[in-house]
């Protein structure tokens, strides 16, 4: 079995379980929405089209507090933008730049209770209202 080394090894993307609005900090204006997120890149939907190899100032407000902050900053890299058929708009990739250590650890704990909040949705229904395992 080949084993893949910690520098090629992927980050996996999770899932966002809220609609996270990504804003530029200069201007305020919508970037997009997160559809996914890994600790070193992130996917957006939005109406308009990002600009491929644009470095991008971001601002996350969050839907909750995390680690007492309410919002989130990190550069953003755009490395491809495509229009979506289905919805018209447009689905882009970043790569995330330098993000302070307070930012990624934030960073890291959305992810996380994105894959939690996941985790509880797909269970759920192996459980009765009392939390309790439904024999089948």
């Amino acid at each position: 079995m080949k084993v893949i080394g910690q520098e090629k090894q992927q980050k996996i993307r999770r899932k966002a379980s809220a609609a996270l609005l990504v804003c530029d900090s200069r201007t305020g204006a919508p970037i997009g929405r997160i559809l996914d997120m890994s600790a070193r890149g992130m996917k957006l939907v939005g109406a308009e089209p990002a600009v491929v190899r644009r470095i991008y100032y971001c601002r996350i407000p969050l839907k909750r507090k995390i680690d007492g902050c309410s919002e989130v900053f990190l550069d953003a890299e755009c490395r491809w933008c495509r229009k979506s058929e289905e919805t018209g708009q447009y689905n882009s990739g970043y790569i995330i730049r330098f993000p302070s250590p307070k930012d990624a650890g934030i960073i890291v704990k959305l992810i996380h209770s994105w894959m939690a909040d996941q985790a509880n949705f797909m269970n759920a229904r192996h459980t009765t209202t009392a939390g309790k395992s439904q024999a089948k």
